[in-house]
């Protein structure tokens, strides 16, 4: 019962989400089309070069299959196979759920709801999971850390970006950090647990005191069985590492692609790849761990923010294009393709239960 109720929680908290993030989204839109002419932002829109966004739309493939990759890398240390066509949809759940819910909470409960409706067992789906996350940070991590030293004077410029990047640098270390102690640390880590559970449930603010022990038990035992896995198959980690790099690396270059769309048809700031890779990187890293579905709203800002350095010509306000169409590609695209994708594997899936 107490399993059901939070799978009811869980549903409910998935609908609040999408809803909340739609909100997001008007509310961002309205706020634009404030500042801006929209006949005019649609009008510079449709004098770029639209043959460099085809790369960019291609970039959102390649992260997902990269992605799936390194998923089915980490399954197979378990001698587990998977199809690389399962592992992209995936991927493609993933990034969903991970967009409509704040700070990319929904994504791995999903993924495992539907790794588990195709026949794989839920403990080696939560290790694969755990194992892809930790590599996940790590990535992001070590390319914010190179942009930030190769391009500081350009992402730092503005006091609300250092301010994020700290809070986000900070956030991403305290997780990578604590994944390690619970891999390889395990006494230490579920003392200090089992004493915060206690806590928690004598002054209410959690109920279910043994359920939550079981779980936190549980997910130790996935930890260090973790641990021992990377000791077996440190070669298998290392491609699904490099998998991880590449998803970043191709994800992170689409707003170069919308740079060289505006470049072909307007005098604005020469730019180098690293340079708007950066940006990228650095708003991501910001927002990372905002409480916000898909970084609505604070991402537009910092795009602003930062492309008012970049798109320049004249009495021409390239800003405001740059940025709607920069989203567009590295979210709003995303978010409809993986939707359409979540959508024909949930309906292919009810047909194979209903013809049982």
């Amino acid at each position: 019962m107490e399993e059901q109720a939070l799978e009811k929680g869980r549903k409910k908290k998935y609908i609040w989400s999408i809803a909340f993030l739609s909100i997001l989204i008007i509310v961002t839109f309205v706020v634009i089309f404030l500042n801006y002419d929209i006949a005019e932002l649609f009008s510079i829109i449709q004098e770029v070069n639209f043959l460099w966004l085809l790369p960019a739309v291609a970039m959102i493939f390649i992260y997902i299959y990269f992605e799936g990759a390194a998923m089915r890398q980490i399954l197979k240390t378990m001698e587990i196979n998977t199809t690389r066509r399962a592992n992209f949809m995936y991927s493609a759940i993933d990034y969903y759920f991970c967009a409509v819910t704040p700070s990319a909470s929904g994504g791995q409960p999903m993924v495992a709801y539907y790794m588990n409706r195709d026949g794989l067992s839920l403990s080696p789906v939560s290790l694969t999971l755990i194992m892809n996350t930790a590599l996940f940070k790590i990535v992001l991590l070590i390319l914010s850390i190179i942009s930030a030293i190769a391009c500081s004077y350009l992402v730092f410029q503005f006091p609300i970006m250092i301010a994020l990047f700290v809070i986000g640098m900070t956030i991403n270390v305290f997780l990578i950090v604590l994944c390690f102690l619970m891999t390889f640390k395990r006494k230490w880590i579920q003392a200090v647990g089992l004493r915060l559970i206690l806590w928690c449930n004598r002054h209410k603010f959690l109920k279910r005191k043994f359920l939550w022990t079981r779980r936190f038990i549980s997910k130790m035992d996935e930890y260090e069985a973790g641990a021992n896995l990377i000791f077996k198959h440190k070669f298998h980690f290392a491609k699904a590492f490099l998998y991880n790099l590449i998803q970043r690396v191709a994800f992170f270059s689409m707003s170069y692609f919308v740079y060289l769309a505006f470049k072909s048809s307007f005098l604005i700031a020469e730019m180098s790849f690293i340079e708007l890779f950066a940006i990228q990187v650095t708003i991501a890293l910001c927002v990372d761990s905002l409480p916000l579905p898909g970084g609505v709203g604070i991402s537009e800002y910092l795009y602003v923010l930062l492309f008012g350095l970049i798109y320049c010509m004249g009495d021409i306000d390239l800003v405001g294009s740059a940025m709607l169409l920069t989203r567009a590609v590295s979210f709003y695209v995303p978010l409809i393709v993986t939707f359409i994708l979540v959508a024909i594997k949930h309906i292919l899936g009810m047909k194979k239960v209903s013809q049982r």
